[in-house]
């Protein structure tokens, strides 16, 4: 497997299709199962043996602050005045050096996203996956007809849909959903000039160079709406 070990996990948004609920806690500190939706990322990436996790905020910083200090060992959380996005917060993390080494690859994940528990999780499963002579990004892909609650059109396909991992595929039907989990080499972002930008901007400006797509195969939960955290709660009830 990688050895991989520093990520980011992206928490700065105001998750404003969460509104009441976000008005008062952070999205990614809402509770599923009685525990913060950070809280199964974050677990899961020490049980991996990452060694340092970057966590940007903005929204209601001091909350992250107050529910994360059980991890302060792990990681570091970085305030952003003003919210930068998903790439510009990752280069403001690297130019502000909260990373051990800014050349190795990184894991990135939305703060907000969950699947169910398994022995290998849709992050094992990654780093597993990555091919450091080949590639630059690998995105973690869901099948939009089995990530529970999810009602979008999709993101992306796969050049050769029957393997696990491929090259990924622009079309007007998109079979695959961007479940929010990826790794990237620090490189990509290098020459990027913007403060403010998405990593959706650095998968389409270079979705001809050596990015791929992994197939998984856990049980994901799209959480949006206040809806959608209620169902996933009452799936997952024990």
């Amino acid at each position: 497997m990688s050895d991989i070990n520093e990520a980011m996990i992206f928490a700065a948004g105001f998750g404003k299709r969460m509104y009441p609920l976000s008005t008062k806690v952070p999205k990614p500190l809402l509770k599923v199962n009685g525990k913060p939706i950070i809280f199964y990322i974050i677990e899961n990436l020490i049980n991996l043996n990452f060694k340092n996790i970057v966590i940007n905020t903005h929204h209601l910083s001091d909350k992250f602050h107050d529910e994360l200090k059980p991890y302060s060992n792990t990681i570091k959380i970085v305030f952003e005045e003003e919210i930068l996005d998903t790439g510009g917060g990752f280069l403001n993390a690297i130019k502000r050096n909260y990373f051990y080494n800014i050349k190795s690859p990184k894991v990135l994940i939305n703060g907000d996203v969950l699947w169910k528990k398994t022995a290998n999780s849709p992050i094992k499963n990654i780093l597993r996956s990555w091919n450091e002579e080949k590639m630059d990004l690998l995105l973690c892909l869901i099948k939009k007809r089995y990530f529970f609650g999810y009602k979008g059109k999709g993101d992306f396909n796969l050049e050769d849909p029957q393997k696990e991992i491929s090259r990924l595929k622009l079309e007007r039907q998109k079979d695959f959903v961007f479940s929010g989990l990826q790794i990237v080499k620090p490189k990509l972002l290098q020459e990027k000039n913007e403060k403010k930008f998405s990593m959706r901007e650095i998968f389409f400006s270079n979705i001809e160079k050596n990015i791929y797509g992994i197939s998984d195969k856990n049980e994901w939960y799209h959480i949006s709406e206040p809806d959608d955290l209620k169902n996933v709660n009452d799936k997952l009830k024990i």
